[in-house]
């Protein structure tokens, strides 16, 4: 024989176990989407910094191709270049992006084939572009090796 006098608990504490367990998984769930937002955010600026630091390389390259004289300037040590692709852009705030430039002498080495061995040489260097997202912790370092011929100072010919 049932008693209902014993009974009749049983059923709200089975309905507030399962509310309970519903409450902890909907704040994992948003705990968890929480997450993903904050990684695709991170991800997303540094996806940002790479491409600022790459372009930078590229216009880079156009300028020193037009002004070869910053190559014989680099001879002498690390040559820091003006920024072309985000002039001015580094500022106290968050979210600026701040860049620098430098061109590196390597080494020389013979001239490519088609060059003059007693009148040409090849100087190696390295364009280094490093762009920092303020604020974030997101950076970025990417490195060109240029070859520049030059022409020997007083060579034969």
């Amino acid at each position: 024989m049932n008693n209902p006098g014993k009974q009749r608990g049983s059923f709200l504490l089975t309905v507030m176990i399962v509310m309970l367990i519903m409450v902890f998984s909907g704040l994992l769930v948003m705990e968890t989407a929480m997450l993903e937002e904050v990684t695709v955010g991170n991800e997303q600026r540094t996806i940002e910094v790479y491409q600022v630091a790459h372009s930078e390389l590229e216009s880079q390259l156009t300028f020193l191709e037009a002004n070869p004289i910053n190559f014989r300037n680099a001879l002498d040590g690390n040559h820091n270049l003006p920024v072309i692709g985000n002039p001015g852009g580094c500022g106290r705030g968050a979210g600026q992006i701040c860049q620098s430039v430098t061109l590196r002498y390597v080494n020389d080495a013979p001239p490519p084939p088609g060059y003059s061995l007693d009148r040409n040489i090849s100087r190696v260097f390295e364009l280094d572009s490093v762009a920092t997202l303020n604020g974030s912790g997101a950076h970025s370092s990417q490195t060109l090796g240029i070859i520049f011929v030059d022409v020997i100072p007083g060579g034969n010919g």
